[in-house]
């Protein structure tokens, strides 16, 4: 009896399952399209040298992993393009730090950043090639906070001792952010209409 019940159960849940029965979201309409769609490399307007490849990757990385539609190679092959700026990424100390006299090499009076916010802000749309327009656009924001390397901040010694942080601080940043503002894009692309 129990095996009877175990199998229509089994085919009730496969007779739900291939109904063919789904949400439509926003964009449904233009990942449906066999053609696919094209990701170009963001379009970077800061003077942050080669962060728009950190934005492009983590935007592939998670349109890759959710595989709703089809990622072509080459622009000519779909009329369907993603395109990506890099608007903006500025960083400004948030905590400060003052340190014993003669630690670091400092003098009692100063005061150095401990703490950096680090924000960017990236715009993404989808250009229809074919008609010349642009069929969704959406800008986020994100931040970070970035840790200061104290132990740094006054060896003489090092190329990298002079100022308050090391640019690669903030680089090894950028793909964090970007990780969690193209998953929140991802999440406005398929928002249930």
């Amino acid at each position: 009896m129990w095996l009877w019940v175990r199998a229509f159960f089994l085919l009730l849940l496969l007779g739900i399952e291939g109904c063919g029965y789904t949400l439509s979201h926003r964009l449904k309409n233009v990942f449906d399209q066999p053609k696919g769609v094209f990701v170009s490399i963001f379009s970077n307007e800061t003077e942050e040298l080669g962060a728009e490849m950190v934005f492009t990757n983590a935007l592939l990385r998670e349109l890759t992993l959710h595989q709703q539609f089809r990622l072509v190679n080459h622009r000519e092959t779909t009329p369907f393009e993603i395109r990506g700026f890099l608007e903006k990424i500025t960083y400004q100390p948030t905590a400060l730090y003052a340190p014993s006299p003669g630690v670091n090499k400092l003098q009692s009076y100063s005061t150095v950043p401990d703490q950096i916010n680090l924000v960017a802000t990236v715009r993404v749309e989808l250009f229809d090639r074919e008609a010349k327009k642009v069929i969704w656009s959406q800008s986020v924001s994100g931040s970070r906070i970035v840790s200061a390397y104290l132990a740094r901040t006054g060896d003489k010694e090092a190329a990298s001792g002079f100022g308050t942080y090391t640019q690669s601080l903030i680089d090894a940043r950028y793909s964090d952010i970007a990780r969690d503002m193209m998953r929140d894009l991802y999440d406005s692309m398929v928002e249930i209409l």
